[in-house]
C-alpha cells in the first residue's frame, strides 16, 4: 500500500554505489530498500554489467522495477523474466573493435551478448573483471563472433592505456557508437545513443505520469541517469565529475563513501526531498 505522497522509485549502480567492495550488500542498506518497498517504493537496478552477472543479484532483491543492464543496452522484467528493451552493436562494430586493439595492444577485451561473454583479448585487467563478476567466459578471436549480436564490448587495461584509449576513440571514425567509462580500468563501446539515463527514460515512460525517480551512481557511466532523475546522489568517494554533477543538480553528495552505508543514508534523504 502506498504511504508517499506520490509514486516513488528508485534507481541504482550497483559496484561503488549500492554493492560493498566484496559485492555483498550491507543488512542496512537491505534494510533500507525492504522499508522503501513496504511502504509502495518501486526499486531496481542499474548496471553496466552482464544479464548473467547481475542474476544473483536480481535473485537476492526480487526488484519491481525494470532492471537495466549492459550500461542501457538491455532493460528486462526480472517478475517476468523477459527483456523489454534491447539494441546491439551496429554494422562497423567488428571493424572498430580491430582498430581500437591495433591502437593500445596491451589493452584486453571481451563482448557481450546474449550467449555469455566472450573474450578476444584477454590480459591481467580482463582476468580480474572475470575474477569480479564471477562469469564463466568463452575465450574466442574476434572474427568468432557476429558482434552485431553484441550489447556491447569492454576494454580492460591500465588506467593511463584507457586514458589514449579513450581519446582515441573520440576521432570520428567511430561516431556510430556511445562509449563511456565503467571504471578507470574500463572503457565501453556501446550502440549509439544507449546510457542508463536514455534507459531510466524508457522506464519513466511505462510508470505512473506523477511518479518520482531517484537515483545513485557514483562513475562517469552514471552520469546520463543521475541528469534523467528527478532527485540524485552519490557516496563521498564518487568521481569528483559525479559529485560535481549531483552538487549542480541540486542532490545528496554523501559524507560516507559507498562502504559506510552510503545507499541507506540516500533512501532517507530521497525521502526527506520528496514526502
Amino acid at each position: 500500500m502506498l504511504q508517499f505522497p506520490r509514486p516513488l522509485a528508485l534507481l541504482t549502480d550497483m559496484d561503488g554505489t549500492l554493492l560493498n567492495p566484496d559485492k555483498t550488500l550491507s543488512p542496512k542498506n537491505a534494510a533500507a530498500i525492504a522499508d522503501f518497498r513496504a511502504k509502495g517504493g518501486r526499486f531496481s537496478i542499474a548496471t553496466g554489467r552482464s544479464l548473467e552477472a547481475t542474476r544473483p543479484y536480481l535473485e537476492l532483491l526480487q526488484p519491481d522495477l525494470p532492471a537495466v543492464m549492459y550500461n542501457g543496452a538491455l532493460i528486462y522484467d526480472w517478475q517476468q523474466q523477459k527483456p523489454l528493451y534491447t539494441v546491439t552493436l551496429p554494422q562497423g562494430a567488428r571493424a572498430a573493435l580491430k582498430e581500437l586493439l591495433a591502437y593500445a595492444p596491451g589493452v584486453g577485451a571481451e563482448v557481450l551478448n546474449a550467449q555469455g561473454v566472450f573474450v578476444v583479448k584477454d590480459n591481467e585487467f580482463e582476468q580480474k573483471h572475470l575474477e569480479i563478476t564471477k562469469v564463466q567466459a568463452q575465450f574466442v578471436a574476434p572474427d568468432d563472433v557476429d558482434l552485431c549480436t553484441c550489447f556491447k564490448a569492454l576494454f580492460a587495461g591500465d588506467p593511463a592505456e584507457i586514458d589514449r584509449l579513450e581519446a582515441f576513440a573520440a576521432q570520428p571514425q567511430f561516431a556510430a557508437f556511445a562509449f563511456t567509462r565503467s571504471h578507470s580500468w574500463f572503457l565501453e563501446m556501446l550502440p549509439p545513443a544507449v546510457s542508463k539515463g536514455a534507459a531510466l527514460e524508457k522506464i519513466r515512460a511505462m510508470l505512473p505520469e506523477d511518479i518520482i525517480i531517484g537515483a545513485a551512481g557514483d562513475f562517469d557511466n552514471d552520469l546520463a541517469m543521475l541528469a534523467a532523475a528527478d532527485f540524485c546522489g552519490c557516496p563521498a568517494d564518487a568521481q569528483p565529475v559525479v559529485r560535481e554533477t549531483v552538487a549542480k543538480l541540486g542532490g545528496y553528495v554523501s559524507p560516507c563513501p559507498c562502504k559506510d552505508d552510503f545507499f541507506a543514508d540516500f533512501i532517507a534523504d530521497f525521502l526527506r526531498q520528496t514526502t
